[in-house]
């Protein structure tokens, strides 16, 4: 019979269960959130494989479930497939509008009414509804669409959390504007998370755009080849095509035909620089990440907040599996600024080590870490611009205990530029490794200064 998607909110899991237990009796899957996804799971990864394929999407529609961000984004979706791909893939289930009504964009749609009936009533009336609609599996479903391009390079880490309300601001800004080109711009300290906010924003919505292209925005030179990559991807210009020129096809292409293009501008330096290679018009949408926070003039800024400690303690609890550690996870959360760099490198130093939430902190406040002292690393009252700087610190000496060469090597990687590091250089250096691992082998760690390791040599 038919795979169905449950969509609901918490606050009416006992109406979604019991939902989803009749749609067994009748035959059908359904897929229950709160029954199939495991503790730390990324639910974003779970809705999206589950509505992709499914057959039908039944909402649970209450007052509750018009005003929750993450059943909201479901019903929105839903909408969305049932108008452009699929009809009759919507189900609509009453359960308990009282302050609300349904919404009007699906009048037209047969829906079931719950609210207010007895227990076996209830019974009888979603049963007949679900009968009378005569739902098939996937076997007479249209094939799928052509699978859409995309170059996103970031993975969303499973333990995704603490986002919701902004990815779908993203979303709002990104769907208005009809066919006028939308640019969304997602700043803050550095460490907050935008360039993985970013890619689960594309993770979710990957059906909505037929391209999806992630562009090295820190530097003109990488901003120019990756534009240029999509021209050539795209079929707008040959491979051998100079730069120059495809770059002025490119700007034309993207304000002629850019429905359904995102552009995905990452670690852009300002406005200023990033402006030039910008669609000049046209209806593609673009996501920038920046540390700068002047972007009011080409695009609608949005400030990532750090995370509240409750959030912080949900991901460290996930991430370290010490689900029993509830104040000591806020408490390191606390520590850490909010910032979700911080936390992950906290949790896997937690979980590499196998160590207690409360141990990392008293290392991490043992920690005399350094950052270097200017106003754009962070603001003066920031934590004094340590967080980041310490949490790196910890896992670079625990790195160089089971390698003596990790610390030598970590500190030339990161004087290197934001790119792919060949191997080749680092073969090369590989003498040079050798040596100081052996001095530092000899010396000991307590006579180094941790600030300052042996400096490497590319030859």
């Amino acid at each position: 019979m038919a795979d169905i998607f449950v969509s609901y909110t918490k606050s009416d899991r006992v109406k979604a269960n019991w939902i989803g237990k009749e749609l067994e009796a009748l035959g059908h899957k359904p897929h229950v959130h709160e029954l199939e996804i495991k503790p730390g799971e990324n639910f974003y990864a779970w809705m999206r494989k589950r509505l992709d394929a499914a057959d039908h999407a039944l909402c649970v529609i209450s007052d509750e479930y018009l005003r929750a961000p993450h059943s909201i984004w479901e019903f929105d979706a839903a909408v969305r497939q049932a108008a452009d791909k699929r009809p009759g893939f919507l189900l609509p289930v009453v359960v308990n509008l009282r302050q609300l009504r349904v919404p009007v964009i699906i009048d037209h749609l047969n829906r079931c009414e719950l609210q207010g009936l007895s227990d076996q009533t209830m019974r009888t009336t979603f049963r007949d509804f679900v009968r009378e609609l005569k739902l098939q599996d996937a076997a007479a479903k249209p094939l799928a669409p052509t699978a859409a391009i995309s170059n996103v390079p970031i993975r969303v880490p499973t333990h995704f959390i603490g986002r919701d309300e902004t990815l779908i601001d993203i979303d709002k800004v990104l769907r208005g504007g009809d066919d006028r080109i939308q640019i969304i711009a997602l700043h803050g300290l550095r460490g907050v998370g935008k360039t993985v906010l970013a890619a689960a924003y594309t993770e979710l919505h990957r059906s909505n755009y037929r391209v999806t292209w992630w562009v090295r925005a820190q530097t003109e030179s990488s901003m120019r080849a990756d534009l240029v990559a999509l021209a050539v991807r795209l079929g707008w210009v040959a491979s051998d095509e100079k730069e120059e020129g495809a770059l002025t096809v490119v700007a034309e292409r993207l304000r002629q035909d850019g429905e359904g293009i995102l552009l995905v501008c990452d670690n852009a330096v300002d406005a200023d620089v990033l402006t030039p290679y910008l669609p000049r018009g046209g209806s593609a949408r673009v996501i920038v990440t920046s540390n700068a926070h002047a972007w009011r003039a080409l695009a609608a800024p949005v400030e990532i907040q750090i995370w509240p400690k409750e959030t912080g303690g949900d991901f460290l609890m996930a991430r370290t599996g010490r689900a029993s550690e509830r104040a000591a996870a806020e408490d390191l959360s606390e520590t850490l600024g909010g910032l979700p760099l911080a936390h992950e490198q906290a949790g896997a130093y937690c979980e590499r080590l196998e160590i207690a939430l409360a141990e990392y902190a008293k290392r991490f406040n043992a920690a005399p870490a350094r950052m270097l002292n200017t106003e754009r690393d962070a603001p003066t009252d920031y934590h004094d611009k340590l967080t980041v700087a310490k949490t790196f610190a910890l896992a670079i000496d625990e790195a160089a205990k089971l390698h003596p060469g990790a610390e030598s090597l970590l500190a030339h990687a990161a004087a290197l530029a934001p790119e792919p590091i060949p191997l080749f250089s680092l073969r090369r250096s590989a003498r040079e490794v050798r040596r100081a691992a052996s001095l530092g082998s000899r010396r000991g760690r307590t006579g180094r200064d941790r600030f300052g390791p042996p400096r490497l040599r590319l030859n």
